[in-house]
């Protein structure tokens, strides 16, 4: 593009350079950006960033149940562990659900990870396949650990909903019968255990059903046609991102002076949020300062907020369609599960091929991982939006656009809020990843730091970096939103 190559900080080693050109990009000492093992347990470490969800999750369900019912409650003499029971987690149910499968879906997106300590089952395999670039073999197992995640997921939601819909009709099955099913269920599983241990034919597995071939070439056919036929148009999409906002927005926070950025960081957390997430701002920009890494955080903050904002275009677009239409629900939720379960090096492969080690391919990653969460929560938002409301507004002649836009997303912000919170962790848990394709900054010096024993200091130093930055993002979100409600209701806090 003749635009002038910056060298970002060196991980040390004469044959390791990384530029900012997004065009030529080596990483230390490996076999280059698709060897897992160089990289995964330290990615592993920050990958413990994915386990807040389930319980920040329960408590947003929690909190979002009516202040009325729980008062109406009290006035019947509840007490604090009734009014959990009965009241809270009942009405906090479909919520709660939502962190369950959440929390699937990030163990079972960890299948790769565990694989590097000899962990048995899908996950060998997928790191044996990509160790040698065999995309199909890896897609297949990639796709036996979605198939999973969508069994699971759909399970937990239909007993969840089959359960609500038998409570508000009265036909909740009494203890007896759940306990005659429940009998009934695992005397036919000892029953098959015993044919399969008693007769051959009950224990062979049938091998002749194999379609793990047909899959393994189409995936290898369609890598190849993606990346021989889509390559100019995706580097004309990759050139104007990168040029209009990642290049531009970087610039501004590494060429200016690090008193300045600080300052008006803890200018605008404390305009948009409060005192406290003013002083966590300040608090954390000032270790990065300490740490030596101010210049490679801005280079990751940048990244970092452009793939957020992306993710939360399609958690808004395609979360309000989702919750306003179950047949849209049914459709894209297996994609979201996959894009949430797939291990990243197995779509990593023909996106290389695509967009090159760029900081664009990072990127993407970031939002193949963290879109279908926002998603997610705000397809659960705008569910809980009281139909009663919704019904009110149609017959007042509101229109689609105007009933979305002033009653479902203003009634959901708390969930819209949330979205944007996990789909920021998301992006951030994905930075290591993005280093090995090309991002460079954090993620690239924590590559360095676990494959090169002499810079393992400076590895961990910037795993420090990338939970602050984390820490501090997330505090300002949280403080600005709930400033915003508390305008919204009048000055009055609703708990």
């Amino acid at each position: 593009m003749g635009r002038a190559e910056r060298p970002v900080q060196p991980a040390g080693d004469a044959g390791a350079r990384l530029h900012a050109d997004d065009a030529d990009v080596r990483l230390p000492g490996a076999a280059d950006a698709l060897l897992p093992h160089r990289t995964c347990q330290r990615h592993g470490r920050h990958d413990d960033l994915r386990h807040p969800p389930a319980i920040r999750i329960t408590s947003h369900g929690i909190r979002q149940v009516s202040h009325d019912t729980l008062e109406a409650g009290a006035s019947l003499g509840a007490t604090g562990v009734q009014s959990l029971r009965h009241v809270r987690l009942p009405m906090a149910k479909q919520t709660i659900i939502v962190g369950v499968n959440q929390t699937i879906m990030a163990a079972l997106s960890m299948a790769t990870i565990a694989a590097l300590i000899d962990a048995p089952g899908l996950g060998k395999t997928v790191l044996k396949a990509l160790q040698t670039l065999d995309v199909g073999t890896a897609f297949n197992a990639g796709l036996a650990i979605v198939i999973m995640a969508v069994v699971l997921d759909r399970v937990t939601s239909a007993a969840s909903r089959r359960v609500e819909a038998d409570r508000r009709a009265g036909r909740l099955r009494g203890t007896r019968r759940r306990r005659l099913e429940l009998a009934g269920a695992f005397g036919v599983v000892a029953v098959l255990g015993y044919l399969s241990y008693t007769y051959v034919w009950a224990a062979d597995f049938p091998i002749q059903a194999n379609l793990g071939s047909y899959v393994r070439q189409a995936a290898d056919a369609g890598s190849l046609w993606v990346q021989d036929n889509l390559a100019a148009y995706t580097d004309a999409l990759k050139n104007v991102l990168t040029n209009t906002l990642l290049n531009p927005f970087e610039k501004l926070l590494t060429a200016s002076p690090w008193w300045l950025v600080l300052a008006v960081a803890v200018a605008v957390a404390l305009l948009v949020g409060s005192v406290r997430a003013a002083l966590v701002t300040a608090a954390g920009l000032l270790v990065l300062v300490l740490l030596g890494l101010w210049q490679d955080s801005m280079v990751t903050l940048a990244s970092t907020l452009v793939a957020t904002i992306l993710v939360m275009v399609l958690g808004v677009v395609l979360g309000v369609w989702m919750g306003r239409s179950d047949r849209v629900d049914t459709v894209l939720r297996p994609v979201l599960d996959a894009g949430q379960t797939m291990p990243a090096f197995v779509y990593l492969v023909p996106i290389l091929g695509l967009f090159g080690p760029t900081r664009f391919t990072a990127i993407i990653a970031a939002v193949v991982f963290a879109a279908p969460i926002a998603i997610k929560l705000v397809a659960e938002g705008i569910r809980r939006v009281s139909p009663t409301t919704v019904e009110a507004a149609i017959s007042a002649g509101t229109g689609t656009w105007q009933l979305i836009s002033k009653v479902q997303l203003p009634m959901a912000r708390s969930g819209v809020t949330l979205a944007a919170s996990q789909g920021l962790i998301y992006v951030l848990s994905m930075v290591v990843v993005g280093g090995l394709v090309g991002a460079g900054a954090l993620g690239y010096d924590v590559v360095a730091g676990f494959s090169q024993h002499q810079l393992r200091g400076k590895g961990l130093a910037a795993g420090l970096a990338i939970v602050v930055l984390g820490i501090v993002l997330d505090r300002v979100m949280r403080a600005a939103t709930q400033r915003a409600d508390v305008a919204a209701h009048g000055g009055v806090t609703h708990k």
